[in-house]
């Protein structure tokens, strides 16, 4: 199976074709209507650049032809074990269609043959856009990784706010008692300064690249139709409700870039207008960037611009008003001015938690799509292999030949595929780390997994080979039940209020699915250990394979207990 970041290489590969076909069509461009006469009887053998270059467009449209046969083709095979990237394939030859990407290609193989090559720079420069469009959907399947890695960088902005609202508090505490002003400016500015550098590091890390982070774009309009009057250039909006003064008094130091991001803060609620009203009805939730309305990137892609920089901005702006104030020993001012900047910062604050559970949820969501999408491939292989082992079984062992044998081996290859299933399974709880009696349910199947293999190779195809089949087949029906439980409950939990606090990592699955979970392994080693002690004969147990088997179930006894203790403990969470 080629991974899709391979894919997008080959994609990666095309555009830098093209390019290159750009660059080629452009110093192709005739520079006198009148060429030397004499030259173009020595080069009259030579093919014509254009000429070149419609085979090397040609051969760029062959290309992204086989590219696409080859995702529609991935798309099938991955259908049933993993149903989201086979939709996001399928998604990319769709927009690929819609985009008419094969049609262009074919229009400029002709207009290049017939040495319109103005016309094919034009051409070519839309087909280069519309390629870099599918390039970001098919590099969207990485997003798993890139999750992870932006809930790493909220934690440490949430980790350096807390820092700046704490030693916010410490001087706006001291402005108001008895600390000498100058001091305290100098503290308010660096202060004011650290809060800057946190906001340019959010509009770095977090904007993504190809989007202006000055808002250039944003201020042309496209993404708020609402606010035509500021779709003009890079000037810094008219500040509103008497932050003019504000303004007017931070100083030549923060310059144009300053200006620019005005029309963030005030467009992610107004933060700079009325610090008395910091939070009406969640405004960050409404923000044009916060939530990336208009056209842009698909839903599953980092957003223009994240909802808690201008936020952090407008506190920056309110210390330095205040610093300002403290200069001029006016106290009373300089503390207002440190209470806006602080509701500020709570309520960056409070977009970044939003932000880390949208992500645990959206990771949530992907994580349950994919096991569930496994362990009902896992039933259907394994409900095939126990078919298959009832249909020998009923063949009486003295009418059993060489070809039952090499049936009951080929069975064990299957079983052994489903243990392949399973290990893939195990490595996505594993990396999720919230589920606790789930991984070690499965665990538990996959041993008896293995065992069915075993049992197979040998041409074991009798009651007991079945009965754990049987309850692997049990294991996986009470996964996937849960599985749909834990989905079924995260679609719940979006139509709830957030609930007030940091946010904490949601487990993957409830606890009282762990307790069912649990529940259901210890009713497997009851009804296993009936079935072994009917088994011995006299007071223990004496053959060598029964005494293995019976250090198994010991062993997973002791993890059950094991596991029992973790949960109770909050290890799940």
């Amino acid at each position: 199976m080629v991974p899709a970041h391979v894919l997008a290489g080959c994609l990666a590969m095309l555009l830098a074709l093209v390019a290159r076909d750009v660059a080629g069509a452009e110093a192709a461009k005739p520079i006198s209507a009148e060429p030397d006469a004499a030259a173009a009887g020595e080069k009259a053998d030579e093919p014509r650049p254009a000429d070149k270059l419609s085979v090397q467009q040609q051969g760029v449209a062959d290309s992204f032809q086989h590219l696409q046969d080859l995702l529609l083709r991935m798309a099938e095979l991955s259908e049933l074990a993993d149903p989201r990237r086979a939709a996001l394939l399928k998604k990319a030859v769709r927009e690929s269609e819609e985009r008419l990407i094969g049609v262009q290609f074919e229009s400029l193989v002709e207009l290049l043959e017939e040495d319109r090559l103005s016309r094919a720079i034009e051409n070519q420069d839309r087909l280069r856009e519309d390629l870099e469009a599918l390039l970001e959907l098919l590099l969207s399947e990485n997003r798993s990784l890139r999750v992870e890695s932006q809930k790493a960088r909220i934690r440490a902005y949430l980790k350096r706010l807390n820092q700046i609202i704490k030693q916010q508090k410490d001087v706006q505490g001291r402005t108001a008692g008895t600390g000498r002003p100058g001091p305290l400016a100098d503290q308010q500015e660096k202060l004011a300064d650290k809060t800057g550098v946190l906001a340019e590091d959010i509009q770095k890390n977090e904007e993504p690249a190809g989007r202006p982070a000055n808002d250039a774009d944003r201020d042309s309009g496209q993404d708020e139709p609402s606010k035509p009057e500021e779709s003009e250039g890079k000037e810094a909006p008219e500040p509103e409700d008497g932050a003019k003064e504000d303004e007017q008094a931070e100083g030549p130091e923060k310059g144009a870039a300053e200006g620019q991001n005005q029309q963030g803060a005030e467009d992610g609620g107004k933060p700079g207008d009325s610090p008395a009203e910091p939070s009406q009805g969640e405004p960050q939730q409404d923000s044009p960037r916060g939530q990336g309305q208009g056209p842009g990137p698909p839903p599953s892609q980092e957003q223009p611009q994240n909802p808690a920089r201008p936020r952090i901005e407008a506190a920056e702006r309110r210390m330095r008003e205040a610093e300002e104030k403290l200069q001029r020993a006016e106290r009373e001012g300089a503390v207002e001015k440190q209470e806006e900047a602080i509701r500020e910062l709570e309520q960056a604050k409070a977009d970044l938690e939003r932000i880390l559970r949208q992500l645990r949820e959206e990771e949530m969501e992907r994580t349950l799509t994919l096991l569930e999408a496994r362990f009902q491939k896992m039933l259907q292989m394994q409900r095939a292999v126990h078919e298959g082992t009832q249909r020998l079984d009923k063949v009486a062992e003295p009418d059993r030949t060489h070809n039952h044998e090499i049936e009951a081996s080929r069975l064990g290859r299957k079983e052994a595929e489903i243990v392949v299933e399973a290990d893939k399974a195990l490595t996505l709880l594993h990396d999720d780390g919230t589920a606790v009696a789930f991984p070690e349910a499965l665990e538990q199947a996959r041993d008896d997994m293995e065992q069915v293999v075993r049992r197979l190779d040998r041409a074991e195809v009798g009651p007991l080979t079945q009965s754990i089949e049987e309850e692997i087949i049990a294991a996986l029906e009470e996964m996937i039940e849960a599985l749909s439980k834990a989905k079924q409950d995260a679609e719940e939990r979006k139509l709830q209020p957030v609930p007030p606090g940091p946010p904490q990592d949601q487990p993957l699955v409830d606890l009282l699915a762990e307790i069912k979970m649990i529940r259901a392994m210890q009713m497997r080693v009851n009804r296993r250990t009936e079935r072994y002690a009917k088994l011995i004969e006299g007071e223990q147990a004496e053959r060598p394979d029964l005494l293995e088997a019976l250090d198994r179930l010991a062993e997973r006894q002791a993890r059950i207990h094991q596991i029992t203790r973790d949960l109770e403990m909050g290890k799940n969470r």
